[in-house]
């Protein structure tokens, strides 16, 4: 019996929000909220999937004579598999996909993307769909005997952003695909006409953040569906404010790198004034109504406050010192808004194979 087991970290933009389409510079954290993936392998043509975050407990699937996956399960449950069958057609594309191993079990678990208060349970919006992605593509690769994939972060990363843009219609900018490989804190861009995906690692050293969730679940791909419908009646507006937020993700990148953090958060604080004008234009909630007071809160004081992505659900705080971080926080409480610890993840994506495992189901659905 063989078991693999993948992992990937969820991930959070810091700068270069909405301007990241466009080709600017963006700057993106992977945080210590994990998708875990386990496959364990079995003797037939089966493949048995458990995901309790989508509230499947057991959906099964025929891999056929060509690799297809058919599955034995109705429309509902199916529905929400529809990540898993993408990942599985892609990888299938790829030539990557285990059809010659027989079938296996396949457990999916995705509950640090969550937050429970008062027995209420929320998604929150870290890349949980990218996150699974790559936990999911590196884990069948690797079992299907092709884990040399992954050597090559940046070759496997642009594999896995066409997979997984695909699955989100071509909308989103491959940022949350990028930080789940790669780990760490990275600039991220894409470059040229054919908008190739690159990244470099940034220094955290200094680099003094605040998470708050504005209790909210928003959808990413609702805003830029919205977004993209006032792009074609205010193309003009629709670049004008992308170049400025472009400038400033670029200069602020800059002073990171080179150590300048008064810069920095100078930077940061023009960044989320610029967010408010362009949110202001198109019609898009960036900011929550709580965000708003936040960053009002903010722009009288020695820290910076924006958005993060495409806004309405996580923000972060910028400061020079630790100390004024703990100042600011008493402010986001009293905003009624929630500070959700997340630390620097700074692995990336890990796969491990044991190829003479025994099962142990609990080990990833508790």
């Amino acid at each position: 019996m063989m078991e693999v087991t993948a992992e990937a970290p969820a991930k959070l933009v810091l700068l270069g929000d909405y301007a990241v389409l466009e080709g600017a510079r963006a700057l993106v954290l992977a945080v210590d909220r994990r998708a875990h993936v386990q496959i364990v392998s079995r003797a037939d043509r089966v493949c048995k999937v458990s995901a309790p975050d989508l509230g499947i407990g057991e959906a099964c699937a025929l891999i056929g004579s060509d690799g297809q996956l058919q599955w034995q399960c109705d429309e509902a449950i199916s529905a929400k598999l529809t990540l898993v069958d993408h990942v599985w057609h892609g990888m299938l594309r790829e030539g990557l996909a285990p059809v010659s191993t027989g079938g296996f079990d396949l457990a999916l678990d995705t509950s640090g993307f969550f937050h429970v208060d008062g027995g209420v349970r929320s998604k929150l919006g870290l890349g949980s769909s990218a996150a699974l992605t790559v936990a999911l593509a590196s884990a069948l690769a690797t079992y299907a005997g092709h884990g040399e994939v992954m050597t090559d972060r940046t070759q496997w990363m642009r594999r896995l952003l066409h997979m997984h843009g695909g699955w989100q219609g071509g909308r989103g900018s491959g940022v949350d695909v990028a930080a789940s490989v790669a780990g760490g804190l990275i600039g991220y861009q894409l470059v040229g006409p054919v908008r190739e995906p690159t990244y470099e690692a940034m220094p955290a050293d200094g680099l003094n953040c605040l998470f708050v969730w504005s209790g909210q679940s928003v959808s990413t791909s609702d805003s830029l569906q919205r977004l993209a419908l006032w792009r074609k009646t205010h193309a003009a507006d629709y670049m004008a404010h992308m170049s400025e937020l472009g400038i400033l993700s670029a200069a602020a990148l800059d002073a990171l790198k080179q150590g300048r953090m008064p810069s920095f958060i100078g930077l940061t604080r023009e960044y989320a004034l610029g967010l408010q004008r362009f949110a202001a234009a198109c019609g898009l909630e960036i900011y929550s109504p709580a965000q708003k007071r936040l960053a009002d809160m903010a722009s009288g004081g020695d820290v910076s406050y924006k958005p993060c992505g495409a806004g309405g659900d996580f923000g972060v705080v910028f400061a020079e010192e630790p100390e004024r971080l703990a100042t600011f926080e008493r402010a986001i409480v009293s905003a009624g808004m929630h500070v959700v610890p997340l630390g620097l993840d700074t692995r990336g994506v890990s796969c491990h194979m044991r190829p003479d495992a025994t099962p142990s189901p609990a080990r990833i659905l508790t």
